[in-house]
């Protein structure tokens, strides 16, 4: 069976695409700091002070991401560690035995994150 590196770079595109652009999002509500996202991070009983910084490190990824369409190097470690982010998340929701809607989103980025890191190597 061949691979078609193609489709492959296809899917890699419009994942990091995708990827970038829900890291965005998430990096406007952490950055103003969005009642939900305090919230959440009392229910995960995690310091609110760090809320800055994880919108920085998801603009970090996501600036990763594009810029890894001149850079493949670049994009598999920004999927890279975009995973290990949301895997964290997800078991940060795990842990705190958080509700289903409130883990799924964490979890869904999660493998979204793996599938873009996937397709790009």
């Amino acid at each position: 069976m061949a691979i078609n590196f193609e489709r492959m770079s296809l899917a890699s595109n419009v994942l990091s695409v995708l990827l970038a652009l829900v890291c965005v999002a998430s990096a406007y509500a952490d950055l103003t700091m969005m009642q939900q996202i305090v919230e959440s991070m009392k229910t995960l009983k995690m310091p609110i002070r760090i809320i800055p910084a994880l919108g920085v490190a998801k603009l970090a990824g996501a600036a990763g991401l594009m810029i890894g369409f001149s850079n493949d190097n670049l994009r598999i470690y920004a999927a890279f560690c975009l995973a290990v982010y949301f895997v964290l998340a997800t078991w940060c929701h795990v842990r705190v035995h958080d509700t289903t809607a409130n883990t799924i989103p964490a979890l869904t980025l999660c493998m979204l994150s793996i599938a873009t890191l996937l397709t790009s190597i």
